[in-house]
């Protein structure tokens, strides 16, 4: 079996630190640190299919069907405990008995990575991830800037609509007393006339 160099290895550990490599019976032969981070019990020699659900699905996996299925083509892997997804593809490593799944994590939330134990400092410049945390980010931002924009519109249009309220208030409360003065003036005189009269 050819082995790649150690400092090879090293690397990809830094470039990928969610990549896993599987032997030709499919058991983990190295998982990369931040993926022993989440799941410290992902030991070597840990068969692959007992911990990780893959899509799309091998109808016999196998190293050689996984090679001819899946090699260069996007793939999921799940795991359950606790429940991660990684996105990636199989490659087959030099010398042809190990695949390496070149993958990354798949989450949509800076909540959700703190909930693994992990930070954003964690990940490598290079990560999708870290692309797709910074859109959602801004883009929640976005939404958040907007909807208080709504909402202080919302409120100002209120806002006008009680002024004009009161203001349609008063003046019927004002137009109410002047007509109140009306009718009392005039029962006043009407009642001044009924005493004047002759009996």
């Amino acid at each position: 079996m050819s082995v790649p160099p150690t400092d090879w290895l090293a690397l990809l550990d830094t470039l990928m630190p969610f990549h896993l490599r599987v032997d030709r019976s499919l058991k983990v032969s190295h998982a990369a640190p931040l993926l022993r981070r989440i799941a410290p019990d992902l030991a070597g020699g840990t068969p692959l299919l007992d911990r990780f659900e893959m899509q799309p699905t091998v109808a016999q996996p196998g190293f050689d069907s996984i090679v001819a299925s899946l090699t260069g083509r996007l793939t999921i892997l799940r795991l359950d405990q606790p429940f991660v997804q990684l996105r990636g593809c199989f490659v087959a490593m030099p010398g042809g008995d190990e695949l390496l799944f070149a993958g990354s994590l798949w989450v949509t939330d800076l909540t959700e990575l703190g909930e693994l134990g992990l930070a954003g400092s964690m990940l490598p410049p290079n990560d999708p991830l870290v692309d797709l945390l910074m859109t959602h980010r801004l883009m929640m931002t976005a939404q958040q800037s907007s909807q208080r924009a709504i909402t202080a519109a919302r409120d100002a249009e209120s806002k006008r609509q009680i002024e004009t309220l009161e203001e349609v208030n008063r003046r019927l409360e004002a137009a109410v007393r002047e007509r109140t003065a009306e009718l009392e003036k005039a029962n006043a005189e009407l009642t001044r006339l009924l005493r004047a009269m002759p009996r």
